[in-house]
């Protein structure tokens, strides 16, 4: 087995959320149904790096759920979405053009500990437009460091 020297320069101690404002842009948001088969919204949020702040590059996940008497979502909830994040009036052709629309768009969300069975989860509150309009967040790359391991250098 190749040696190797452990590096902990990238290493950062973990902390958590804050019930305050963060800064956020959308990574991802898509359609997906609760285990109990509602259907809801889910927005992958991440902590922008381009604004000073903490837990820069962190993930938090928003959900819109439909609403169980009407089968619907809630529509004024998710035009306050939209506002934070779009911003302007337009017209879409499909659902899914819409949410694809919120895709790398930013807004400054409240954040607030959701205490369940005695575990904290951040979740947020409401969204307001952006602070900082002008992105320049820089996405982390995932690395494949396994290509490059060969199966004798693996103690199992």
């Amino acid at each position: 087995m190749a040696g190797f020297t452990t590096d902990f320069s990238n290493v950062k101690e973990f902390t958590e959320f804050k019930e305050q404002f963060y800064e956020f842009i959308v990574k991802n948001i898509y359609e997906e149904p609760a285990k109990s088969g509602n259907m809801g919204i889910i927005i992958e949020l991440v902590v922008r790096n381009d604004v000073k702040q903490e837990k820069q590059n962190a993930h938090v996940w928003d959900s819109q759920y439909k609403v169980l008497s009407t089968g619907k979502y809630d529509f004024d909830k998710l035009m306050a979405k939209a506002s934070a994040f779009i911003g302007q009036t337009k017209n879409y052709s499909s659902f899914e053009e819409f949410l694809n629309d919120f895709k790398g768009r930013a807004a400054k969300g409240k954040v607030f500990l959701d205490d369940f069975n005695g575990k904290k989860t951040p979740k947020i509150a409401y969204f307001n437009k952006t602070d900082f309009p002008t992105i320049a967040h820089t996405w982390k790359e995932k690395t494949d460091s396994a290509a490059n391991i060969q199966e004798d250098d693996l103690p199992f």
